[in-house]
């Protein structure tokens, strides 16, 4: 019905750049997202807006500094963690929330998560991301396969990056990529990969790992591969227990994890999660004796990353001029 005009699509009250998916989550939109805000910020007065999804609150909610995962969603959290000064806010309805953040900020231009499938929307720039591992011609509509929109509509996205391509992508892979994707003249093909950093100890007592150090790990997020392969790569993986994507843990969880972790661990039984995930640890009551450590992760580019910038940048900087 949005396709056919029956229902309207409208541009928001502030310039918008939108990041979606075609599959239900695990494409990494939240490092991509982390990875435009530490560009635009520089050039523009940015402000981010998600839906917040899995948080205990409803409507519009601006982020402060005493802010958590059950107010505004962890993936949200996480992004308020690493940029605090960011104004950030979180609304279902992203066209109600766009004329709030215009009237409580200076922002000029917002950056939305997620937002790909809210047709009310129409925005001025969106960029659509796929999986290496999983290409839209190798899955099916849900619930039969992972997506949740028709490959179609693919050809309303700006720019396409195809993410978490694996470490010896070759230019001729890639060409074959942008084969089968069929994108249309002007849209931007992009590839990118995920990058790992030093993992950090949040809780308990201070410990050292290292590449012998027997840990267990768990994540509730779409998609677990990549990360459970980089621990078994680096640790000794003594076990691994998938949640649901933005599962809410309860602190029974976190110690039964604890303890099946002490079963086979040599000392301390060491736990390692997911960044997202961390956000919602923050709000337990833990005993020191359990030792928390998160895994950092970023994306980085492998193909497309400068013509994506400059049509970024000269599109909303034209636009900030007309104003």
């Amino acid at each position: 019905m949005y396709d056919a005009g029956i229902l309207p699509s409208r541009n928001g009250a502030l310039p918008t750049i939108i990041i979606g998916n075609l599959h239900a989550g695990g494409t990494g939109k939240t490092p991509h997202a982390e990875y435009l805000i530490g560009k635009l910020c520089h050039e523009f007065k940015l402000a981010f807006l998600s839906r917040g999804y899995g948080r205990k609150t409803k409507g519009f909610h601006m982020a402060n500094r005493d802010s958590n995962a059950h107010e505004i969603g962890d993936e949200p959290m996480q992004i308020h963690r690493k940029f605090p000064d960011l104004d950030l806010a979180v609304c279902e309805d992203r066209l109600f929330g766009i004329e709030e953040i215009k009237e409580k900020t200076k922002a000029e231009l917002i950056l939305l998560d997620d937002a790909f499938q809210h047709r009310r929307l129409k925005p001025d720039f969106s960029i659509l991301l796929m999986p290496y591992n999983r290409p839209w011609w190798k899955d099916l509509l849900l619930p039969a396969g992972d997506l949740r929109d028709v490959v179609s509509a693919k050809k309303r996205a700006h720019a396409i990056v195809v993410t978490k391509c694996p470490a010896g992508i070759t230019e001729e892979m890639m060409a074959a990529f942008r084969q089968k994707i069929q994108p249309s003249e002007n849209q931007i093909i992009a590839f990118s990969s995920i990058q790992y950093g030093e993992p950090r100890q949040i809780h308990g007592n201070p410990l050292i790992l290292n590449r012998k150090s027997r840990i267990f790990g768990f994540a509730g997020i779409a998609d677990t591969t990549d990360f459970q392969r980089k621990l078994e790569k680096d640790y000794t993986l003594i076990g691994f227990r998938k949640f649901a994507d933005h599962h809410i843990f309860s602190r029974n969880e976190i110690e039964s994890l604890q303890a099946e972790c002490g079963n086979f661990a040599d000392a301390v039984p060491v736990l390692i999660t997911t960044e997202k995930d961390a956000t919602k640890l923050a709000l337990m009551n833990l005993p020191e004796s359990i030792a928390i450590f998160v895994l950092p992760i970023e994306m980085a580019w492998l193909s497309g990353e400068d013509v994506l910038n400059k049509t970024i940048l000269g599109r909303f900087s034209s636009a900030r001029n007309k104003q």
